[in-house]
């Protein structure tokens, strides 16, 4: 099994994180999350298999009490969509300690999200957890690694190759270094799908034995040691691929854009919202009722009001802003600016719900920009 421990967030094959626990012989088992609940702390006496163990009457599985036997199977015929889409719509926060669940209307009561979900759940026919109210907040932890794991299960089938460190490569080459953390998950996948079990040597005890390791501590080590070669690798050829092909010419420092005019800093934001990933569209640049460019992205539409200045930003660009922002049904209003705002500015923008964009907060839009330019050049001919 693999799981992930509730207080570093790391990931491991053994109950006892070999960064937190300080005393591996006794493992907290209660502060590890695993991702089949079978192998929470109140199955594992029992339960020597994964939850599908359950379904093929396997000797271990007769040995579960109704109770718990329950459990799990109601689990596994809520889980979706009920458990994985909790996770997304609620304020659900991860929590190992058990959190009291009031129930049942109460007179000016303010209901949680956890409260609410589990009378969803028992009137859906789940009535074993007011007998083990303990368990929905572990169940919603396994939930909540499933879905994480769902997500790089999915992407995991976009890297290919014909040998391990093909794989390996293609992946770190996204992933960057995120790949230390998880690593686990990477042979964990490889497992599932019984890719490469020629080239790393899985224990198959590990799907029936609660604390055997999946893969061996020597084996872990020397493919930590590949993949942070790999890593290298690709670190050294990016830097040599961008210093050859890069032009510095392209690069823009706020005092490039202190430089600009009005119309020239109106066209150097098209420039820079395009490169950061918006869909961009300009106005005119007379009779534009308070709306300099329009970005949109991820659906939400923005009025951007431009002022390149010396001195600052008073009320009249947030109020501009505003009439553009309902003259073209936009979504949000923004000012951008290289100066500063007024303080009577940022008031009006703060009850009004404009973004303001000021000298500071302009030049990490110019960090991303450039680091866009960078990026480019690696690949850019």
């Amino acid at each position: 099994m693999i799981y992930r421990c509730y207080d570093c967030r790391k990931l491991t094959f053994r109950i006892a994180c070999p960064a937190c626990d300080q005393d591996p012989e006794h493992p907290n088992k209660d502060r590890h999350i695993p991702l089949d609940p079978a192998y929470y702390p109140e199955f594992q006496y029992r339960s020597k298999g994964v939850l599908k163990d359950l379904f093929g009457k396997k000797k271990e599985t007769a040995e579960l009490n109704d109770l718990l036997k329950q459990v799990l199977l109601k689990y596994s015929e809520l889980l979706r969509p009920y458990f994985v889409n909790f996770v997304y719509v609620s304020n659900f926060e991860p929590q190992q300690d058990s959190e009291i669940i009031q129930r049942g209307p109460r007179e000016n009561a303010t209901y949680s999200d956890l409260e609410l979900f589990e009378e969803v759940l028992v009137r859906r026919g789940f009535k074993e957890l007011r007998q083990v109210p303990s368990l929905l907040p572990k169940l919603l932890l396994t939930t909540e690694f499933n879905s994480e794991y769902f997500g790089f299960s999915r992407e995991m089938t976009r890297y290919t190759g014909e040998t391990l460190e093909d794989v390996l490569r293609s992946w770190i080459e996204e992933a960057g270094s995120s790949f230390r953390n998880n690593l686990h998950l990477f042979l964990y996948n490889l497992w599932e799908n019984q890719r490469f079990t020629n080239e790393i040597e899985f224990d198959e005890n590990a799907r029936t034995e609660i604390d055997t390791p999946l893969v061996g501590r020597d084996r872990f080590s020397a493919l930590t040691i590949t993949s942070e070669k790999i890593y290298y690798d690709i670190q050294v050829s990016r830097l040599d691929v961008k210093l050859d092909r890069f032009d510095p010419s392209r690069f823009v420092t706020i005092h490039i854009v202190d430089a600009m005019d009005g119309f020239q800093f109106e066209d150097f934001l098209v420039g820079l919202f395009q490169t950061i990933g918006y869909d961009v569209q300009e106005t005119k640049k007379t009779g534009d009722q308070g709306a300099d460019l329009f970005v949109e992205k991820f659906g939400s539409k923005i009025v951007i009001q431009a002022k390149n200045y010396s001195g600052s930003v008073g009320n009249s660009a947030v109020q501009q802003a505003l009439a553009a922002k309902a003259f073209y049904n936009c979504d949000q209003a923004m000012v951008v600016t290289n100066s500063y705002f007024t303080i009577s500015a940022k008031e009006l923008a703060d009850s009004a719900d404009v973004k303001l964009v000021d000298r500071e907060a302009l030049q990490n839009y110019l960090d991303d920009y450039n680091q866009q330019l960078i990026e480019q050049a690696a690949t850019d001919n």
